[in-house]
């Protein structure tokens, strides 16, 4: 979409409504609640005092947010209920603005900027590809833009939504999609495309600075896809689902939900991750269709002309939806492989070939939690100290949050929560320094497929579970389960975007249609 110069002052004009005045020259702007209640200490080219800058929260993926979160909160609004999203929101810098992609909806649009203080749209994009919902909408620290689109990377403007460049990439795969992108510890993008080639790209320019094939480097082929059992389901069911998708994109739909939730047939379905180290580690296609792998990346070369290495793999059960994540360092590793199990990486280990396995370009994992039941079905979180929070859904789960600290070559269980025999997680876990925040729903179950329930009934409650416990200490009713995950921001509010999976999966024929759309929470007093 390209703006005219007129309209351009008028999306300006209007992104201003209702906001705060402007300090007069020279004033000092107020201070975010971050600063009072985090110790953000974000690399560049993020935003030093961002909450939620990118999908699982910054480059290397954790989850985790070094604040103090409202421990209770209240629904203040909900917009764009025709819209669901497959990744979380993002914000602006100053936390005045929250960004989007969803599916089109009842305008056709599918990227938003939306103001978090009264909810308004400030600008929309009906242009982009329907791929446009499997990434996140990525923020420097200067407010700029970043996401992939189908084949592209893309660099928008802030205020108005316009490109400022686009960069078409070479992807020989008809599966899957390119789910988001990092900046690199060199201020550069790197995003992984569906036949599984990375590329890095200039965040100035857009110009393709480096590229390895990840399937070509090593041989390997993509998982095979899961299926999900869509198309035996009732007509009622199928027509929830086009509810919030339209005709024109059901069946990218449904393959992307098949990523979400297991593989879609392409040969990554999982956002990388980026590090200090100046390594990129990813998840995708393995040896065969059954087995898949964690691959590391080194970036080599000068800032202005670096390259990409293979450096290793660690072969894993396939169909992984979980991102690898690293601890802050990059010296720790951690994700879920295709059943499940809890991966955890020393990462110096496998760079010096001193870990278990004898092949230099092969990994093996400092520790392994083979869990007692169910799929972990989305990323890890990874805190400061060490801990992994994780959890499972299906009906084999036996609790549904495990609490993980790493001891080295071995974890010690620190709790496991049981919610009861019908309660699931459908989020992805936010953690803070207290509290972890996500949506726990109730499914009765009908029948399980593959790795879906049908259910006959689902209801949903977003809450606040205590860290060190597991206990949960606040509930509040959402319609809708969510498949992303409930952020903070730098304003100190909550949000959650929608996709209602076991919404539109409810064998009743009477059952409400799901809702999409972004909710905002704040703070109880």
């Amino acid at each position: 979409m390209r703006i005219a110069p007129h309209t351009s002052v008028l999306v300006a004009a209007l992104a201003g409504c209702g906001a705060e005045p402007t300090p007069p020259t020279g004033a000092e702007p107020p201070p975010l609640w971050a600063d009072e209640h985090c110790t953000l200490a974000n690399p560049a080219p993020y935003p030093p005092a961002g909450t939620y800058a990118s999908n699982h929260s910054g480059r290397e993926n954790s989850n985790a947010i070094p604040c103090a979160g409202p421990r209770a909160f209240d629904l203040e609004w909900h917009v764009l209920a025709t819209h669901a999203s497959a990744q979380p929101n993002t914000f602006a810098p100053d936390g005045e603005t929250t960004y989007l992609t969803t599916t089109p909806g009842d305008d056709g649009c599918n990227a938003f900027a939306v103001d978090t203080a009264t909810g308004e749209v400030v600008w929309k994009r009906c242009d982009l590809p329907f791929e446009a919902l499997a990434s996140t909408i990525d923020v420097d620290e200067h407010g700029d833009l970043f996401l992939t689109a189908g084949n592209t990377v893309r660099a928008l403007d802030p205020a108005t939504g316009a490109d400022r460049w686009v960069t078409a990439l070479a992807n020989t795969s008809a599966a899957g999609a390119s789910y988001g992108l990092k900046f690199t510890a060199d201020g550069h993008l790197v995003t992984q495309v569906s036949d599984g080639t990375v590329y890095m790209v200039e965040r100035t320019g857009g110009k393709i600075l480096a590229e390895l094939s990840v399937a070509g480097e090593t041989g390997f082929v993509p998982a095979e896809p899961t299926m999900l059992p869509i198309e035996s389901a009732p007509d009622y069911v199928l027509a929830r689902l086009r509810r919030l998708v339209g005709d024109k994109h059901y069946d990218q739909a449904i393959a992307g939900l098949g990523g979400l939730l297991g593989a879609s047939g392409g040969f990554a379905d999982n956002t990388v991750c980026t590090t200090a180290r100046r390594q990129v580690l990813a998840v995708g296609g393995g040896p065969d269709k059954h087995t898949g792998a964690a691959v590391a990346l080194d970036i080599v070369g000068t800032a202005d002309a670096p390259d990409l290495k293979f450096r290793w793999a660690m072969p894993l059960k396939a169909g992984s939806a979980s991102s690898v994540v690293a601890s802050s360092d990059g010296e720790r590793a951690v994700l879920g492989d295709g059943d499940g199990h809890i991966h955890m990486i020393d990462v110096p280990a496998c760079d010096d070939n001193t870990d278990a396995d004898p092949e230099p370009d092969r990994c093996a994992p400092a520790w392994v939690f083979a869990h007692p039941g169910g799929r972990l079905l989305g990323t890890v979180a990874l805190d400061g100290d060490g801990t992994v929070y994780a959890f499972t859904s299906g009906a084999e789960r036996v609790e549904e949050i495990y609490a993980l600290r790493d001891r080295g070559d071995t974890y010690e269980l620190e709790w496991a929560s049981d919610f009861g025999p019908s309660a699931q997680m459908t989020t992805v876990l936010t953690v803070t320094d207290d509290a972890i925040y996500g949506v726990l729903s109730q499914v009765e179950p009908s029948v399980t497929v593959g790795v879906l329930t049908l259910p006959k009934s689902v209801s949903n409650e977003a809450v606040v579970i205590d860290k060190e416990t597991g206990v949960i200490l606040h509930r509040e009713s959402t319609p809708d389960s969510s498949l992303t995950e409930l952020v903070l921001s730098p304003r100190g509010e909550l949000f959650l975007t929608a996709l209602g999976i076991y919404e539109i999966l409810t064998l009743d024929p009477n059952a409400r249609d799901p809702v999409g759309g972004l909710r905002k929470y704040v703070a109880r007093e």
